[in-house]
């Protein structure tokens, strides 16, 4: 007699968790002692955050809460289908696997010596993107030298060349020639983009003048340069004036629909168009929100695709990934190491054909140096070759809260997109100032979060190095942006404040400072101590940490003896109620410039700052204003 093995379920010994299972558990880890009355999900409501597009990060995802049309109707769209094939969500290549990776492209300043485009690609890189705007006359030989020793029937070459790049392009077609590169050999892009110009320049007739020479490039070359395309929709634009995620894309889907516009009415058929663009966007340190956002480029282009009548030709227009301008920062720009590979890590996850890492100190060098060009090609070698990632096509495919992100992204992409269409497209919205209006909104909302710490900034807004050498004085730094749509950096608000004590500081030898009067043990005042060090080191002010004491004198004569000009009073509610006042008033005995409590001890402000306190500091509040009005109390310029 044999027996039969009956089938097993894998953990089917355990019973199913339920979601309210989770909640409660959730809600116990927030709250130590959770009341039997407590609505476990009010508790867990603290969880929620919410985008600059309104859609809200839940706490958990299920089955039921993600992928496809959660929490929109989503009938206008297409499902993300399998990897390989139309919409193209889960990975562009048919078949599924891109056994060569993504393509690391590195910029190369055609105009600077010191970097050289053969040192790139000897060190890493597999094209490169050549900016040719330093250059006083660009021609052929021009690009003949900044090209030297570069195979270029082997190598992808795209150019940056602005409002100039008919001409640029002429001469990268007459060098392609002159090196004997057959049209079919040729790979780059010529980088036009004149309704992107438009939108950044506020309605410049200027930008526009190159479109007809665009149609025509994409008209004489489409087949015979078949690897060549004439269009980069550069969204990063929008991005680095502050835009949300959802505002990049729906512009860029806007720019995109007008560019096709233009070349079906020059007699460019719909599918041979897609071939001609290229889609830029920015990859940002959340993870999360990159790969829901090249995700949903993916989706949103087959969406135009199918409406157009050539489903299949979206998989033809390729997605650049460039990690962000606005996220790099000019303090502790080693934190930007950690910042470009999360980026390029989330750009890669989701698929995108070409990767460019900018170098950690671009914002304090647009050019940035050696060690920062070296590690940007080397961390997209290490993820991209080392780690493997390109060997599993959409691995986040499937999690249900990349795929509701996704989702919901892209609708709010759409919403922006048909917001620009209703107004008479791309010209008409920026004549009426409509594009300018909704991202510098998104700009502003998000710098109140910067500003009040909601969204932190390591080594700028948290964890400030105030020992730091200062930075170099600033310089242009080059970016898609211009005109209406400026270079919004997100630390620009914060390192303001540190410049201004810096420059202070280079003149005096002398850097201003904090005493914090710590009363009582350490167990009551560190941990005001430790956010009013914080929140000081900020604008670049040292604090000097005072032993504590339970007496009002003693605390003044340490005060006197820091040579401080600032006192920041550190300690608990209970301590302020019973001596704030009087600590107050012996520090007022030696005349400090300002007072400060860290804390709202809401039942006794009024008595402390009858005493002799300026202000008060405390989470949430905002840390501009406050050092702001604090450095014009010390005469810091």
């Amino acid at each position: 007699m044999t027996a039969t093995a009956s089938p097993s379920a894998l953990a089917g010994e355990f019973p199913a968790a339920e979601r309210d299972q989770w909640v409660l558990q959730a809600a116990k880890a927030l709250v130590r002692n959770l009341a039997p009355d407590d609505d476990p999900e009010r508790v867990i409501a603290r969880l929620r955050s919410t985008t600059y597009d309104g859609i809200v990060i839940e706490p958990l995802y299920t089955g039921e809460s993600g992928g496809e049309g959660a929490g929109a109707d989503s009938g206008d769209m297409i499902a993300a289908g399998f990897p390989g094939f139309s919409p193209f969500v889960r990975g562009r290549t048919a078949g599924g696997t891109r056994a060569d990776g993504w393509d690391i492209r590195q910029i190369v300043d055609a105009g600077e010596p010191d970097f050289t485009a053969t040192a790139e690609l000897e060190n890493g890189a597999t094209s490169l993107w050549l900016d040719t705007r330093s250059l006083p006359t660009v021609d052929r030989d021009a690009l003949a030298t900044a090209l030297s020793g570069v195979y270029l029937d082997l190598t992808s070459v795209t150019l940056e060349s602005g409002n100039a790049w008919p001409a640029a392009a002429e001469a990268l077609i007459q060098l392609w020639s002159s090196n004997d590169v057959a049209g079919e050999s040729a790979k780059g892009s010529f980088g036009a983009d004149p309704f992107g110009a438009y939108v950044s320049t506020g309605g410049s007739a200027e930008a526009m003048k190159t479109l007809s020479a665009a149609t025509e490039f994409a008209g004489r070359l489409a087949t015979t340069h078949p690897q060549v395309r004439v269009i980069a929709v550069d969204a990063t634009r929008f991005h680095n004036a502050g835009g949300s995620d959802g505002q990049e894309l729906g512009y860029a889907l806007a720019v995109l629909v007008e560019t096709l516009r233009a070349f079906e009415a020059a007699g460019l058929d719909l599918a041979t168009s897609f071939r001609q663009i290229e889609l830029r966007l920015a990859a940002t340190s959340d993870q999360f929100a990159t790969i829901a956002k090249f995700r949903a480029a993916r989706r949103l282009l087959a969406r135009i695709a199918e409406v157009a009548g050539v489903p299949a030709a979206a998989g033809d227009t390729q997605i650049h990934a460039v990690t962000s301008l606005a996220m790099m920062t000019r303090y502790d720009p080693w934190v930007n190491l950690l910042r470009a590979t999360t980026a390029c890590f989330g750009a890669g996850i989701a698929g995108a054909d070409a990767i460019t890492v900018l170098p950690y100190d671009v914002a304090r060098d647009p050019s940035g140096s050696e060690l920062g060009r070296r590690i940007a090609r080397n961390t997209q070698s290490i993820l991209a070759k080392e780690s493997n990632l390109t060997q599993v096509v959409d691995p986040s495919g499937g999690s249900w809260y990349v795929e509701s992100l996704t989702d919901q992204l892209a609708h709010a992409a759409w919403a922006s997109f048909q917001q620009i269409e209703v107004a008479g497209g791309v010209v008409a919205a920026v004549d009426s100032g409509i594009i300018a209006h909704q991202i510098d909104a998104a700009w502003q909302a998000r710098r109140r979060n910067i500003v009040t710490r909601k969204d932190p900034l390591t080594g700028v807004s948290e964890f400030p190095n105030v020992l730091e050498a200062p930075p170099p004085p600033r310089s242009t730094v080059v970016a898609s942006g211009g005109g209406v749509l400026p270079l919004h950096r997100y630390a620009e608000p914060i390192e303001a404040l540190r410049e201004r004590v810096d420059h202070v500081t280079d003149q005096t030898s002398v850097r201003p400072a904090v005493f914090l009067v710590n009363i009582a043990s350490p167990a009551v005042h560190t941990a005001r101590a430790t956010f009013a060090k914080n929140l000081f080191e900020i604008a670049g002010l040292v604090t000097i940490a005072g032993p504590g004491s339970t007496d009002p004198e003693e605390l003044g004569a340490q005060f006197a003896a820091s040579g401080a000009a600032v006192a920041c009073i550190c300690s608990s509610d209970a301590m302020y109620g019973e001596l704030g006042v009087h600590v107050a008033a012996a520090l007022r005995a030696h005349d400090p410039a300002v007072v400060y409590v860290a804390g709202r001890p809401k039942d006794i402000i009024d008595e402390l700052t009858a005493a002799g306190v300026d202000g008060f500091i405390a989470a949430g509040a905002d840390v501009e204003q406050t050092l702001s009005d604090l450095l014009q109390r010390l005469d810091v310029p």
